[in-house]
């Protein structure tokens, strides 16, 4: 526990001098920018595959060290053997949920079954937006949001 001194006035009494209060300071100030982008370990820039067909290809190496190993040994035997396993996807962004299937093909693996429908077209991505991917371990989903889209060009006048 990490106690800060911290200036407190008494507005009621103008004439007195600030007190020095200890105040304790469990997360040491807001979240740095390169904490948050641990939030999201599995992140892809959306090409013309994924929004044209119906499943989004996913960063092998970024599935394999983020969520495979947060997975049951049984899913991951599942998903391994190429079947297609029933995952729940969160999209933060609007607070829904859509039960997808993350499987492998080949040498990626890609979510399916409702990709184009509940993200695609309901979120209108685009080709060269950043999506990010985390594995929620208590809720046992996979959490989603639009990380970046690219500036909409300015129209001249």
């Amino acid at each position: 526990m990490v106690m800060r001194p911290t200036l407190y006035f008494d507005f009621l009494n103008p004439e007195a001098p600030p007190l020095v209060v200890n105040i304790r300071d469990d997360n040491n100030g807001p979240p740095r920018f390169r904490d948050l982008m641990k939030q999201w370990p599995v992140k892809k820039v959306l090409t013309s595959r994924d929004i044209n067909y119906s499943q989004v290809v996913m960063p092998r190496d970024q599935v394999e060290d983020f969520i495979l190993p947060k997975l049951l040994p049984a899913e991951q035997n599942s998903i391994n053997r190429g079947q297609q396993f029933p995952i729940k996807v969160r999209d933060l962004d609007t607070m829904t949920e859509y039960q997808l299937c993350l499987w492998e093909n080949g040498s990626s693996y890609v979510l399916t079954s409702g990709w184009s429908a509940s993200f695609v077209r309901r979120r209108v991505l685009q080709i060269g937006e950043e999506v990010g991917f985390n594995w929620d371990e208590r809720l046992r989903l996979l959490s989603f949001t639009v990380l970046s889209r690219p500036p909409v060009p300015r129209q001249g006048g």
